[in-house]
C-alpha cells in the first residue's frame, strides 16, 4: 500500500506556514520526518479563527523542530494544572523553566503516548452533534496513562510482531496516542483530521487490557492511515463522496460513503490484528474467547456495510462509476479480505449471541449469553 500521499500533506503544511508565518519556516528542520505532519499543525490551521490563535502560539509548538536549540519560549500553551506540551521536547510547568517531565515513546516505535490534557484538544472532543464536550466530562490524566500503558505497550508490540506490514503502516502515520476516558454517550474512540496523526482511545471500561488495545489501535490507526491514503479523494472517488448512504440506500444511515469505506478498511484491520494474535496464540484462555467475540461482532457489521457498499454501486450502474481504478482495487481488497474472514470464522460465530450488545463491545455482557 503506497503512502506516498504523506509527501502531498506536507507541501499542504508548508504552504499554509508560508502564508501563516514565513519567518518560522527558516527555523524549522526540513529534513526532520515529522515537523510537517506534527498533529498540532492540522488543529492550529483548522481552529485558527475560530480560536483567534497567533502565529506565536503557532512558533511556540514548533520549537522542537528548529534547526538549532534556542531559549524556549512558553507563554500561551499552559493548560491543565499549567501543564504546557512542546512536541519533541517535552512537558513544562508554568512557573519553572526547566524541563518537567520528558515525552513517552514506545520502545522501538515512533509512536509518542500523550500523558497529560493539551490546549489544543479541547476543540477536538465533540458529541455527536459536533458540539464542544465540556472538558470536565473528558479525562486525560497521568493516573489513566499508568493505568494502561502496560496493556497499551503490549498491544503495539503484538501487532508489531504478529502483522508487522500493518504495524509498518501504523509506525508511519500514527504520531501518537491520547488515552482519554469519557462516557461513551459522549463520544467513542476516534480520528479526526483536525489533529490527523493521533488516534484518540476512550478507556472507559475498566476491564480493557490487551486484546481491547490491539482492537482499538488497529481500529483508529486505520482511520489515519485511510485518510492519508484518500487525501486525494479524486484520485478514489468518481462520485461525490459526501453523499449520504440514506440517500442512496434508503436504509437508515447517516453515514457518508466516504465512511462506509472507512469501516470497511477499519473492519478488515481490526479482525486481521486480532486474528494474526489468534493464530500466533499470544492470548491466554479469556483473551482468546473475548478476541473470538470481537471477531464475530466485527463481521456481523462488516457483512451489513459490504451489502451497502454493493447497493451503492448497483444504484450507480457499476463499481467503475462510483471508484477511480485505485479505488476500486482498494475495494475489491478489503471485499476479498472480509469474506475470507467471514468463511473462516462463521463456524465458530455463528452460535453467538450479541443481542445484548451496545454499539462497543462490551465482553462482560457477550459472557452472560455465551458460556
Amino acid at each position: 500500500m503506497n503512502l506516498i500521499n504523506q509527501d502531498k500533506i506536507k507541501e499542504t503544511i508548508k504552504l499554509l506556514l508560508l502564508k501563516e508565518a514565513p519567518l518560522l519556516l527558516k527555523e524549522i528542520d526540513f529534513n526532520h520526518k515529522d515537523a510537517f505532519l506534527e498533529p498540532l499543525l492540522f488543529t492550529f490551521f483548522n481552529y485558527k479563527t475560530e480560536e483567534k490563535w497567533s502565529s506565536e502560539l503557532l512558533t511556540e509548538f514548533m520549537q522542537g523542530y528548529f534547526l538549532k536549540n534556542q531559549n524556549l519560549q512558553i507563554n500561551s500553551s499552559h493548560y491543565l494544572n499549567n501543564i504546557a506540551y512542546l512536541p519533541y521536547l517535552g512537558y513544562f510547568t508554568e512557573d519553572n523553566p526547566e524541563l518537567f517531565e520528558q515525552i513517552h515513546i514506545i520502545e522501538n516505535t515512533s509512536i509518542e503516548i500523550l500523558k497529560y490534557p493539551i490546549y489544543f484538544h479541547n476543540n477536538i472532543f465533540r458529541n455527536k452533534q459536533n458540539q464542544i464536550i465540556n472538558r470536565k466530562e473528558i479525562i486525560v490524566t497521568n493516573s489513566l496513562f499508568q493505568k494502561n500503558i502496560s496493556y497499551l505497550t503490549n498491544a503495539i508490540n503484538l501487532i508489531k510482531e504478529n502483522s508487522p506490514k500493518y504495524f509498518g503502516l501504523i509506525n508511519q502515520c500514527c504520531k501518537k496516542i491520547v488515552l482519554f476516558k469519557t462516557n461513551p454517550a459522549n463520544t467513542n474512540s476516534f480520528a479526526t483530521i483536525k489533529a490527523h496523526g493521533i488516534a484518540f482511545i476512550n478507556v472507559y471500561q475498566d476491564d480493557y487490557d490487551e486484546v481491547f488495545f490491539v482492537d482499538d489501535i488497529a481500529h483508529q490507526a486505520g482511520h489515519i492511515i485511510l485518510t492519508t491514503l484518500f487525501f486525494d479523494k479524486k484520485k478514489i472517488f468518481k462520485i461525490n463522496e459526501e453523499h449520504k448512504v440514506e440517500e442512496i440506500t434508503n436504509q437508515k444511515d447517516h453515514r457518508t460513503i466516504n465512511t462506509l469505506l472507512h469501516a470497511l478498511y477499519t473492519y478488515y484491520t481490526t479482525i486481521l490484528c486480532l486474528d494474526n494474535c489468534l493464530k500466533n496464540k499470544v492470548f491466554n484462555n479469556k483473551q482468546k474467547k473475548e478476541s473470538i467475540a470481537r471477531i464475530g461482532f466485527y463481521l456481523n457489521k462488516c457483512n451489513i456495510d459490504l451489502e451497502r457498499f454493493e447497493q451503492i454501486n448497483v444504484f450507480f450502474k457499476g463499481i467503475e462509476n462510483v471508484l477511480n481504478s485505485d479505488g476500486i482495487k482498494f475495494y475489491l481488497f478489503i471485499k476479498e479480505n472480509l469474506l475470507i474472514f467471514s468463511e473462516n470464522w462463521l463456524p465458530t460465530i455463528s452460535t453467538f449471541n450479541y443481542s445484548n450488545q451496545p454499539y462497543n463491545f462490551t465482553f462482560e455482557h457477550f459472557n452472560k449469553l455465551n458460556h
